[in-house]
């Protein structure tokens, strides 16, 4: 079961050094990226293998989950090499996070929060004013991360 958040947008501050635009490259690194973060989590039947994460970001670039905004996904790196991402389409006109992920050998640096920032202030420049989501009720690590950023459960 998940519940759909939404969060207004207001003047989010510019993504940190290390955040960078989601790339096309990137599809490989985010596809292993994704499986190694899902692994062992409620959202793990969500992906279900490395294959499926292949699948799912392959299908969130291909406008499967609403038109796929490139501008306003992002990677985050350590020693140039990708640990975290952040995917968003606009679904039903409303900007989606779709996929949140970390590397387990980097969660609980903070790269979700900026990740999420980062989204939130390109989304800000582009004229957008709220960001929503779904996350499963169970993952109670990312619903402190989305109450820290100030979501809100909506209908």
């Amino acid at each position: 079961m998940r519940s759909r958040l939404q969060a207004a947008l207001g003047t989010p501050p510019e993504p940190p050094p290390g955040v960078r635009p989601l790339a096309e490259g990137d599809l490989p690194a985010l596809a292993a990226l994704m499986w190694d973060a899902y692994r062992g989590t409620p959202d793990e039947p969500d992906v279900g293998s490395l294959t499926g994460a292949v699948r799912e970001v392959r299908l969130t670039m291909d406008g499967e989950y609403g038109t796929f905004l490139p501008a306003a996904s992002f990677v985050a790196e350590d020693g140039g090499r990708p640990v975290a991402g952040a995917l968003v389409t606009l679904y039903r006109d409303v900007p989606l996070l779709a996929f949140l992920f970390v590397a387990p050998s980097h969660a609980g640096n903070g790269l979700g929060r900026a990740l999420v920032q980062a989204v939130m202030h390109a989304l800000a420049g582009q004229g957008h004013d709220t960001l929503t989501l779904a996350v499963t009720r169970r993952n109670r690590r990312a619903r402190r991360l989305y109450d820290r950023l100030g979501f809100v459960e909506v209908p």
